[in-house]
């Protein structure tokens, strides 16, 4: 999975589909080694507090929901797989523009959901009731859930994912904790030269996974739904 993420501010949807045509290079260069990927891309939920900046709420949220039409125009036109990451902040804003952030969230699924796309979700920190409140704005936007993913989950999400598929760092402890439950495996990793070794690299998710099977905590079963038969529902084809 190959997730856009900014490479900077941009105030104008021009500016935005610039960047994500980077990612989409990308993962040009990714299949000419023989990587299967499936790309999602999506306005960061950052970016519409980025967007507050220099505009009015709703001018803001205009701006926004062109970058997720963009996106939504990608999945139709099967250049990617969905829209991601896709949220709400993960720190603590002021009343307003929390309500802001969840209103946008439930219009940027329901649009999401009109091409058929999967999302993955950047929010705060998942608890039981983190997971029922999102749960409640897919259902508020009738956005299937077997198709959303809660990224960094983190064994909270799994306690009551509410539907919603949980997707959590490859820790050994993690994996752990999770072992009787259903998940997918990712690094959330980045490659941020100002960042070095901020996330864990790509090649943690097999290393981390065998291990799981060599000390029995995981089952070939299990590791088969974990990275095939899940992702496939969730994603549909890796190209």
């Amino acid at each position: 999975m190959l997730v856009h993420k900014p490479y900077g501010s941009w105030k104008k949807i021009d500016s935005f589909q610039s960047q994500v045509k980077t990612t989409l290079k990308l993962a040009g260069k990714a299949r000419e080694t023989g990587a299967k990927i499936a790309v999602v891309a999506a306005p960061h939920p950052i970016e519409l507090l980025k967007l507050l900046e220099f505009n009015p709420p709703s001018q803001a949220s205009e701006i926004y929901f062109e970058a997720v039409d963009y996106c939504a125009s990608l999945v139709d036109e099967k250049k990617t797989v969905g829209l991601g990451e896709l949220g709400r902040p993960h720190f603590e804003v002021e009343p307003p523009v929390w309500e802001l952030a969840n209103e946008v969230l439930t219009e940027s699924l329901s649009r999401a959901k009109e091409v058929d796309a999967a999302v993955v979700l950047h929010t705060e920190s998942a608890t039981p009731e983190v997971m029922a409140d999102l749960s409640q704005i897919a259902s508020n936007a009738k956005f299937p859930k077997s198709r959303l993913v809660k990224h960094y989950g983190g064994p909270g999400a799994l306690e009551d994912p509410h539907g919603i598929v949980v997707s959590l760092i490859s820790s050994s402890t993690n994996i752990e904790i999770a072992a009787k439950s259903e998940f997918m495996l990712e690094t959330d990793y980045l490659d941020d030269p100002q960042r070095p070794g901020a996330v864990m690299g790509p090649k943690t998710v097999p290393r981390k996974t065998y291990k799981a099977l060599e000390n029995n905590i995981l089952s070939e079963d299990q590791i088969y739904n974990i990275h095939t038969s899940l992702p496939d529902s969730v994603y549909g084809e890796f190209l």
